[in-house]
């Protein structure tokens, strides 16, 4: 599928609102954003920080990386894969997009 480069930004920008609002959605997990990217991170404009990358090949698979931190009382496990189903259902139903693959990194554990 060939885009141009406006309508990739689009796409990754609904995208990131997408895996948002998921994760909100989800009880006793909250976004963070990646550890190994810190410093990389501090430089961009806080309008470019994110907690999600995105990766969109030509043939409309998306592969997405989510950095996220679990409540102290959850299964994270279980925290996992219902967000990744939740991802995966919402992003296809709502943007037509195939999910490749969805990795969940958990960066941290808080208290409530």
């Amino acid at each position: 599928m060939e885009t141009k480069k406006g309508q990739i930004d689009i796409s990754t920008l609904l995208l990131q609102t997408i895996t948002s609002i998921c994760v909100s959605d989800i009880e006793g997990i909250k976004q963070i954003s990646p550890r190994l990217l810190t410093k990389v991170y501090s430089l961009l404009q806080q309008e470019q920080r994110q907690s999600v990358i995105i990766q969109l090949d030509k043939e409309g698979m998306v592969t997405l990386d989510v950095f996220i931190a679990v409540a102290y009382d959850t299964s994270i496990p279980d925290a996992c894969l219902r967000l990744q189903k939740h991802i995966k259902h919402e992003i296809e139903v709502m943007t037509g997009y195939k999910v490749k693959a969805i990795r969940v990194y958990v960066g941290g554990v808080y208290r409530n």
